[in-house]
């Protein structure tokens, strides 16, 4: 199985419109279609004509022409930034083919946990955005629809690719939301639970919805942050002691507090359970206090 990296000029400069100030530079009011999800999603295609089409549909021939038109007007100050992001992307694109052998490893745990047989990560389109304003560390995220799925990283344009496997265990991580709705009965459990605790995590989250929440603890108890990235990606699992604030906080909390209960799982190839969500339920309300 090999990883299907995508570096697509028209998605990058579609991120570069979002994150710069170049839309204040034209009269159509491309930011209020920027920030719709559903166009954003459309943007991540194989086919340019396609993706158009698409937004056709969505939006209407008209305003699709007009915003078109906005971001095409932009292309000529994004092809100078593209000149070096697009060689800074291959870059990450050769880092991330060159440790699949290792990442796969991860994939194979991951997928045991999740209690799936069947998972093709080629299947999986990966798009590597060159990121102009952040300038720290990559960010994923993923897209998930009953059509459609794909995995998006953000890289800032001067992180260079690392000698560590820490951007392995980020991706990875976003695979393993994937992997969870594969398998219906257990995401229904965790859909449930956050129902049934909505109180809580919307007290916690500030903002983020429930379900999201507990899953990136959930998922964040094992990888990035807990015992799965130490096994594959040599990582180092942060001891906190304060009592989290936020979502990063919290997830290094938790990978913190359930390093040996996820390290029983993973080697003794159990999958996710009840028992290990209402720990996790049982955890979380203890230290929200």
């Amino acid at each position: 199985m090999y990883l299907s990296i995508r570096i697509s000029r028209l998605s990058n400069l579609l991120f570069f419109a979002q994150k710069t100030d170049g839309h204040n530079l034209i009269k159509f009011d491309l930011q209020k279609y920027l920030i719709n999800d559903d166009i954003n999603r459309l943007f991540y295609g194989e086919n340019k004509n396609k993706i158009w089409k698409q937004i056709e549909k969505s939006i209407g021939t008209q305003k699709a022409e007009q915003m078109k038109k906005a971001i095409v007007s932009l292309d000529q100050v994004f092809t100078s930034y593209w000149y070096k992001a697009s060689r800074h992307l291959l870059l990450w694109k050769q880092y991330f083919q060159n440790n699949q052998s290792l990442f796969q490893q991860a994939i194979l745990e991951l997928k045991k946990l999740s209690g799936i047989n069947h998972f093709t990560t080629s299947k999986i389109l990966i798009y590597l955005i060159s990121d102009p304003v952040n300038n720290k560390e990559i960010s994923a995220w993923f897209s998930w629809t009953p059509k459609k799925n794909f995995i998006v990283v953000e890289i800032p344009l001067d992180l260079k690719a690392p000698n560590n496997f820490f951007p392995l265990a980020v991706l990875a991580h976003e695979f393993f939301h994937l992997m969870l709705r594969e398998n219906k009965s257990l995401f229904l459990k965790i859909t449930n639970i956050a129902k049934k605790n909505d109180k809580l995590f919307t007290k916690l989250s500030k903002g983020i919805p429930s379900r999201i929440f507990l899953e990136e603890l959930l998922i964040s108890s094992f990888i990035p942050e807990g015992y799965l990235s130490e096994k594959y990606f040599n990582t180092k699992i942060i001891s906190r002691i304060s009592k989290p604030k936020d979502l990063l906080s919290w997830r290094k909390f938790i990978a913190f507090k359930f390093y040996q209960t996820a390290k029983k799982y993973i080697d003794n190839i159990r999958q996710i359970d009840e028992n290990y969500l209402n720990d996790l339920i049982s955890f979380i309300k203890q230290n929200a206090k």
